[in-house]
Order: structure tokens, then C-alpha cells, then sequence
């Protein structure tokens, strides 16, 4: 359905924003208002459109940080940090490019400045494991955890967006990079591979290793490209207490392939590099074939459809052992019916739900952009958390969360500081590898706001 532009990429990353408003990660109004500033097709109009209008927004965070006005500024930073990302998406192409290493390091820098005016604590955490962890409150009590990751595209700041459903139901919040994802490939510059099941029992360690986060009760979720990678993990992990996976995927490998006719036979045949290369004569193709083929570490096209041949769960799909929930749509185009041959295919105790095409756009915000398998965020994460919560039971508590909607404030009370902090500005010129660590971090104690409960 469309939204703004005629041209279907751009207005699928467009609704991908608008579908943040609810989070307070993008407002609608402004998505909108950067749109009529780009030129559709004009991937330099899309960077300078979503750059420039971060870059403003970064400037009135600083000054309403500098303020004491907490709340306007973490609103700012947050909407610029997704606005950079939006910024580099088409740019993906040249990891070494000055739009991606330039607003990358932005949208990072913007979040974590966001960070400092969190109402709940939060680290960074950097390493083979990269990403963030918040938790629901600072009273060193110890919490059921999602361990989020990614798909193809995603960064660990924008998994922020699905932060407040956890924090909300007392869950604290792991949004991860994994190999081929955010950080860890345009900082680390490790590639995406096949073998999670190698992958997810590091993620774990390392999440199970803070003191807010109980071992016994960690769920994976997969989400987008991570529906076919977590199971891949869960395969090698058996302390997961459950795994959601949104949609489920089957065999990323056999989908592709299917859709290249006569070529799909000679993927493993050098001397048809010629013919397979000669799909990035069309733009549409170029521009969806050569970030991936990036984010995989590989320079032909050919090369690249044959890695998708290992991408796959088929001969590890027995192995999971924790209870699954997997989603399934009608609408997807990747990889359309895949969740539901997953979900036969798997031997665990499992939930499967399949959303119904939708007919027409709702007239809330949430409904602008549904979740991975066609569901509205905000629908499909209770339905989730509802399978989750029977399999990860949470000792009673008083929410202490940060409020969901911009107008939702509530009385200020000092509490214990934050865990993460990043220490101050950087120069524009910086690396990316000058961001702050989680042990560089300084300690902010601004009070928080405290909600009623639940």
C-alpha cells in the first residue's frame, strides 16, 4: 500500500520510519516533510533530505540538553539517529563511501547522546558483542531479557524502536549486532554468515554476564532476515528459555534462486559470472543486488547467489529446543509461506500465527508499517509477548518505564543513576571507533521519571 512515493523501495523505507513514530523514534509529520524534498529514484536526494534534516534536529537536542530540558532533547537525538540511518540505507554499496561511514557514525552518536536522558538504564556494549542493553529499572533486581537481533539492513540503535514493549513488561532489552549487521560490519567489517548456531551462544554469554539480566529466562527474537538466522542460533544455544522469530524462514537459497529461471542452474558455474552480472545493468537490480553482496563480503554476482545456497535451516531445525512462536503473512516477497514450513519442520514445543493480507491501511499510526510478517507492530508484539511471558514467568514489580507517547509525563523523582553514559561530545571528524565504550562510559545522575504501575 502505498504511502508517498511511486517508487516501491523508497516507500517501503519511508513507511519503515513512520512505523517508529509510536516509539518515539521518528514523527510522521517530519518523515512526511522530508519526503517532498526528495526526487524519487535520486538516492543523493534521499541522503541529503534525511541528513540535513538530522543534522538540524541534532542541533536543537544540544541545545535543549543544554537546557535541562531532558525529555525535547531525547525526543531529538532519537529522531536523528533514526533519520542518519534512514539517510545511508541506498549508500550500503561502499562500506569506505563518505554517506554511509559519515551518517553511520551520526545516527550512532545521536543515539547514545539520546541515551543520556533515558528514563531507564542502559549500557553500550562493545566487542565481538555489539550493541546495547537496557533494563526495566535500577534496582539491581534481575530480569527476563529479549536478546533482539536484526535483518539484513538493521542496526542495533534502530532495534531500539521495539525497546519500550519489553521494558514495559518488565523484560529487559538487548538490541544486538551480529555478523553482517550494523557496527560489527561497517566498524568491525565482519560479514554476514550462515552459521549462527556458532553466534548466539557468545550473544548470550555476554548478555547473561550483567547482573540485571536472569540466564534462566532469555528469549531470542529474530526478526526480517533474523527469522531465518535465530534459528540457526537456538539450534547451537539450549539455554534459551524461548524464541520468537518474525516471519519465520525456511531457505533463504532455494527463494532466490527461484527467481532467476534458467541462470539458477548455473550458480555454481564461474564461466557465468558474465550473465549474472549483467542483471546490475538494471538499476532496480543494481540497487538491490550490491549492498548484499557487500554485506556478505563478496564482489560478484554469482558468488553471491551461491552463499544464499547456505542459508538455510533445513539440517539444523531439529536441534531447537526451546518453546518457538513464528509468525507467517501472505504478503511478504522474499519469502512468502516460509514460516509455516519452519514451523512443521520444527520438533520444540511451538506457536505458529499467520497474519491475513490486509486490504486497507488503519488509521492509526502503528498500522502505517507492520512488523515483518504483516502484522502492526504494536499488535504483533503483544501477540508475542503473550506466547513469551507463559515460558519466561516474571516476579511481581512496580513499573518504573519510559512512557510511550511524548505527552505521557509524569511526576520527576531522583533515583539511582543510569548505567551507561557517553562521556561528553565528539568532533564531528572522529572514527567510529571513537564512540564510546561501554567501560569509557561516565555516569549521569539526572533524575528520571517514574510512571504509575502497571
Amino acid at each position: 500500500m502505498k504511502l508517498y512515493f511511486d517508487n516501491t523501495s523508497f516507500d517501503g523505507q519511508l513507511q519503515r520510519s513512520v512505523g517508529k513514530a509510536d516509539s518515539g523514534m521518528a514523527n510522521v509529520g517530519e518523515c512526511l516533510t522530508i519526503a517532498e524534498q526528495i526526487t524519487p529514484g535520486d538516492r543523493d536526494s534521499w541522503y541529503e533530505a534525511w541528513s540535513g534534516f538530522a543534522i538540524r534536529l541534532v542541533s536543537r537536542a544540544d541545545e535543549a540538553a543544554k537546557a535541562g530540558h531532558h525529555v525535547s532533547a531525547r525526543g531529538a537525538y532519537l529522531r536523528a539517529a533514526e533519520y542518519f540511518r534512514q539517510a545511508f540505507f541506498f549508500h550500503r554499496d561502499d562500506l569506505d563511501g563518505d554517506e554511509l561511514r559519515g551518517a553511520y557514525w551520526r545516527s550512532v552518536r545521536a543515539f547514545r547522546s539520546a541515551m543520556d536522558h533515558f528514563d531507564h538504564p542502559g549500557r553500550v556494549l562493545s566487542g565481538p558483542v555489539s550493541g546495547y542493553l537496557f533494563s526495566p529499572r535500577p534496582d539491581g533486581g534481575r530480569y527476563p531479557a529479549i536478546m533482539h537481533i536484526g535483518g539484513y539492513d538493521g542496526t542495533a540503535e534502530e532495534l531500539y524502536a521495539s525497546a519500550a514493549a519489553a521494558l514495559d513488561r518488565g523484560y529487559a532489552f538487548a538490541a544486538l549486532d551480529g555478523p553482517g549487521q550494523g557496527a560489527v560490519l561497517y566498524d568491525q567489517r565482519v560479514p554476514m554468515r550462515p552459521d549462527w548456531e556458532n553466534v548466539v551462544p557468545g550473544m548470550f554469554d555476554a548478555i547473561a554476564a550483567h547482573p540485571e539480566v536472569d540466564p534462566q529466562r532469555v528469549v531470542l527474537v529474530g526478526r526480517s532476515f533474523g527469522g531465518l538466522v535465530a534459528p540457526r542460533g537456538a539450534a547451537g544455544e539450549h539455554r534459551l528459555a524461548a524464541m520468537i522469530v518474525d516471519p519465520g524462514a525456511w531457505d533463504l537459497g532455494a527463494a532466490a534462486l527461484s527467481r532467476l529461471g534458467l541462470l539458477a542452474d548455473r550458480v555454481n558455474d564461474p564461466a557465468a559470472d558474465p550473465q549474472f552480472d549483467a542483471l546490475l545493468d538494471n538499476p532496480a537490480m543494481k540497487a538491490l543486488l550490491e549492498p548484499r553482496m557487500v554485506t556478505h563480503g563478496l564482489t560478484s554476482v554469482r558468488a553471491y547467489c551461491a552463499d544464499l545456497l547456505r542459508y538455510t535451516n533445513a539440517g539444523t531445525v531439529t536441534q531447537v529446543r526451546c518453546p518457538t512462536f513464528v509468525t507467517d503473512n501472505e504478503t511478504d516477497e522474499v519469502s512468502p509461506g516460509q514460516g509455516k514450513i519452519l514451523f512443521d519442520h520444527l520438533t520444540c514445543p511451538k506457536e505458529f500465527r499467520r497474519s491475513p493480507r490486509r486490504k486497507a491501511l488503519k488509521d492509526t499510526v502503528r498500522e502505517w508499517r507492520p512488523s515483518c510478517s504483516g502484522t502492526p507492530r504494536s499488535t504483533g508484539w503483544t501477540r508475542c509477548y503473550q506466547a513469551s511471558c507463559s515460558r519466561t514467568p516474571r516476579r511481581p514489580w512496580t513499573a518504573a518505564r519510559s512512557p510511550r507517547w511524548p505527552h505521557q509525563r509524569w511526576r520527576r523523582q531522583r533515583s539511582t543513576p543510569s548505567l551507561s553514559r557517553s562521556p561528553g561530545r565528539l568532533p564531528k571528524s572522529a572514527p567510529c571507533s571513537a564512540l564510546p565504550s561501554a567501560s569509557q562510559s561516565a555516569v549521569s545522575t539526572r533524575p528520571r521519571y517514574r510512571t504509575p504501575a502497571c
